[in-house]
């Protein structure tokens, strides 16, 4: 039975039944979706205070250029690792907190590791690629490759 299509109505004893199937089956999406997002998830060891975060991230095609932005709030430019290759951009950072001495009241602010990849649609230059973090925002500019048998012709 789909779970999405509406229910023909029932008597009582059955749906009391269903109600009880229901939370197996609530539990069992939550899994799958805590299995394919990685957003607040502990890492491997289950450690406390370390939390995995796929960067948000805009893929902007300008005439001759690919601009990838992505948010990384808290890092600093010497915490951010790239790399390119066949045309896949990967981005990791690490976010460090500081513990503050005495004893928290109420603590939301952790270690956090980001990590994201973005498929580059064009050909670049590698070798010509820039990046700049500001203000929490990483900056990452891949010049196109030009076809070396295209020769443009001045007036």
């Amino acid at each position: 039975m789909n779970p999405f299509q509406k229910k023909q109505s029932k008597d009582k004893d059955e749906i009391e039944e269903e109600d009880v199937e229901t939370e197996p089956r609530s539990q069992k999406l939550n899994q799958f979706f805590n299995k394919i997002t990685s957003f607040g998830k502990p890492k491997e060891d289950d450690s406390f205070g370390e939390f995995r975060q796929t960067p948000l991230m805009d893929l902007i095609e300008r005439k001759d250029d690919i601009v990838v932005k992505a948010d990384l709030p808290g890092v600093t430019k010497k915490d951010v690792v790239l790399e390119i290759q066949d045309r896949l951009l990967t981005i990791r950072a690490e976010c460090l907190n500081e513990i503050e001495e005495g004893s928290y009241i109420r603590r939301e602010r952790f270690y956090r590791k980001y990590e994201g990849s973005v498929n580059i649609p064009v050909q670049i230059d590698e070798e010509k690629a820039t990046a700049k973090l500001a203000n929490g925002v990483l900056t990452v500019t891949l010049p196109k490759k030009t076809d070396p048998s295209i020769v443009d012709v001045d007036d």
